[in-house]
């Protein structure tokens, strides 16, 4: 008899998997060559305009200048010079315009021997207000610097310092200059921070410390264990600093080789971080299913935005100075304006953008367009306090609105015009209008701080009819309530009574029943015979039901700003099925191995019971969501929490009554089923991929062949 149950339980189990793996279908896409893209505050990425196009290639195949040779860094100077680190020609070149606004080769900076300034292997270079070129001399594990004319200056010493560890390795390959005269390193493997130096090359401390990232069992290792007893263990160390840039105001930016967080640093004097701590600027549309992002350099333009390229996909990303994403684009690959391997940029005083490929050995030159001169002109506005025409009566026309109207004009789906069109409108106070811009944007976040205004105004109107209302409505539920006993009284209801609203109510308030007595209630559902399949069918229909208006009525900030029109129903009525499905198919075969006495029907009319409390909380849950604002979301979520507890503990007794277990039992094949649907998971995963695999091959066979016909 078991051994029919437990093949009866497999034949499902495959027959699940397979319906799911065609239910989830494979899609293939194909990366365009050159992407320009905008990441909105949710995650969701819409295409744009472009934002820079290539100008120009920069190559040197004559013999007078050779070719770059693995290059790593380029700067800009204030003089328009571009200096380059040619690490592979072991010299600084530096390019100069000439009258047709070309870059031609000026000079090359090499070094000598005689006087110990030879380069070798330079990784970076920096050059001061005063002309002064800094080199971080890699091959030799130095700094050096030399004058404008390339004539060797000044080789710094190597820091010596009590606050420096006893085997500390210097070894700079990144370095820039303040404009106090304070020198900034990055030591190859040193985790404790960015150098801080003196002008003379003298340490001063360490500058912008990264925190150690743990992670949870390192966590609970460090709480359960002390010092000498991880005496041997693998040492977690703070993530280091791959690249950095001062900007003349005095802030530091640093790229690191943090791969969840902090890839991204703007540091203060106080060596704090006033941008995003902790925050991820990884493009989840590029690494879903890849792998991670490589951040090798950082550059600010004149309105102090951030420019970040990455190594391993090619991506640029422009961020303005509060850190809003204005533009995404680029791309690895052989064509115009693509990179072999990107290892440096730099920003130019007319906007362009210079990027150094060190496979390749070219530097790609990148002009904004009209779509990008409009954008910035409107964020320099905004961040000016020019918001209106009434900030700026002398030339009405340039304000931040309006040019963020012309910016939608380009792109309707814009997010962050739409956002700051919504923020000048709620410094006028107009809400009502902000709001549909948020809206626009799906920026959830925005959008609550508007509705809390609204709701304020309206309470300040409204809030004496309210209160009377709600007076009226509570003495009419009293008034009831009394007239209702009297009723009752003088009538006592029949159970018997063939009353089709009578007996609904009862039929309901013995499902209902279950929730409430879920001890008995299980019990009766298999050793009484009271749960038949339309029981089970009708909650779940009724469950289904509620979960798609639970979808539409929930708020707008409370969908984390999705729009009803991007809503999946499908999925929404495939997840709503899928858990019970499982779940009950699990339990089943778990059960059957550890001798339940449960049948299929018993579990699967007992999982439809489970239900229960979301449909009870769901409905009205999404319907507050629209009065509640996000500074109320403790009290949403502290009602879900309660609706999935309330659900958790109806499937213990669920598992306990059905099958007649005791409780420490009961408990025991709990979590043998929460694993056995943790394995259920796997394997589709692990069909869904075989599924695409062959998909993919069947597809490139077929174009094989077509090549051939």
């Amino acid at each position: 008899m078991k051994t029919k149950k437990f093949t009866k339980y497999v034949c499902i189990s495959l027959i699940l998997t397979i319906v799911l793996t065609m239910c989830f279908g494979v899609s293939a896409s194909a990366d365009t060559a050159y992407a320009n893209y905008y990441i909105a505050t949710n995650g969701n990425i819409f295409p744009t305009p472009a934002a820079y196009e290539i100008a120009d290639i920069l190559d040197f195949p004559s013999v007078e200048t050779g070719k770059l040779l693995n290059p790593q860094d380029l700067f800009i100077g204030d003089d328009g010079k571009i200096y380059i680190a040619d690490a592979g020609n072991n010299r600084i070149v530096v390019l100069k315009k000439n009258a047709q606004g070309e870059y031609i080769f000026d000079f090359q900076i090499t070094g000598s021997d005689d006087d110990g300034s030879k380069l070798k292997e330079p990784r970076c270079v920096f050059v001061d207000k005063d002309g002064e070129i800094l080199v971080a001399d890699y091959g030799n594990k130095r700094l050096i610097s030399f004058n404008k004319y390339g004539n060797f200056k000044y080789l710094y010493p190597t820091p010596s310092s009590d606050l420096l560890q006893e085997d500390f390795n210097y070894h700079p390959y990144k370095v820039a200059k303040d404009t106090k005269g304070y020198i900034y390193v990055c030591s190859v493997g040193d985790s404790n921070g960015i150098l801080m130096l003196s002008g003379d090359g003298e340490f001063r401390n360490y500058y912008g410390t990264n925190d150690v990232t743990l992670t949870l069992w390192e966590s609970i290792a460090r709480l359960l264990w002390s010092r000498e007893d991880r005496l041997g263990t693998v040492v977690t160390l703070p993530y280091t600093f791959n690249n950095i840039f001062v900007s003349d105001d005095g802030y530091v930016y640093a790229t690191t080789t943090g791969s969840a967080n902090s890839q991204l640093r703007k540091i203060n004097a106080a060596g704090k971080d006033v941008l995003y701590a902790g925050y991820d600027f990884s493009d989840k549309g590029v690494t879903a299913g890849t792998g991670l992002q490589t951040f090798v350099d950082v550059s600010v333009d004149a309105d102090n935005n951030m420019f970040i390229i990455d190594s391993v996909y090619g991506r640029i990303y422009e961020y303005d100075a509060d850190g809003r994403l204005l533009f995404a684009f680029g791309a690895n690959g052989v064509g115009r304006g693509q990179f072999s391997m990107p290892a440096s940029l730099a920003i130019a005083d007319d906007g362009q953008l210079l990027v150094l490929d060190s496979q390749r050995g070219v530097i790609n030159v990148f002009a904004p367009t009209k779509f990008a001169d409009l954008v910035h002109q409107a964020n320099r506005n905004y961040f000016a306090g020019i918001y209106t025409s009434e900030q700026n009566p002398e030339n009405p026309e340039d304000n931040s609105f309006d040019l963020w109207n012309q910016v939608i004009k380009e792109d309707s789906f814009y997010r962050l015009a739409l956002q700051s069109m919504g923020k000048v409108l709620w410094r006028e106070e107009r809400y009502d209008e902000s709001i549909e811009f948020y809206y626009d944007a799906e920026d959830a976040a925005l959008a609550s701080e508007a509705y809390e205004e609204i709701r304020t105004e309206f309470l300040k109107e409204h809030l004496s009819l309210i209160v009377t209302i709600l007076a009226i409505l509570v003495v009419i539920f009293f008034i009831y309530k009394a007239i209702m006993s009297i009723y009752r009284k003088k009538h006592p209801a029949d159970p018997n009574s063939k009353n089709a609203l009578v007996r609904f109510g009862n039929y309901v308030k013995g499902i209902c029943r279950v929730t409430i007595h879920p001890v008995d209630g299980f019990e009766d559902i298999r050793y009484e015979g009271k749960g038949f399949y339309f029981d089970a069918f009708m909650i779940m229909i009724v469950y289904v039901i509620t979960t798609c208006l639970a979808k539409v009525c929930t708020s707008f900030i409370y969908r984390n700003g999705e729009p009803l029109e991007f809503i999946e129903w499908g999925s929404v009525l495939l997840w709503a099925v899928l858990p019970w499905v499982v779940v009950s198919v699990v339990n089943y075969g778990v059960t059957t191995i550890m001798y339940g006495e449960g049948r299929l029907r018993d579990v699967i009319i007992g999982g439809a019971y489970c239900h229960l409390p979301m449909i009870f909380i769901s409905l009205p849950l999404a319907i507050l969501s629209n009065i509640l604002t996000l500074n109320e979301q403790a009290l949403y979520s502290l009602a879900q929490i309660i609706s999935y507890a309330w659900v958790v503990i109806l499937v213990f007794f669920c598992i306990k009554g059905v099958h007649g277990f005791n409780p420490l039992k009961a408990l025991l094949v709990f979590v043998l089923t929460g694993l056995g649907v943790i394995a259920v998971v796997f394997l589709y995963l692990i069909v869904y991929g075989l599924a695409q695999q062959f998909i993919e091959f069947v597809i490139q066979f077929v174009k094989e062949l077509s090549y051939l016909v």
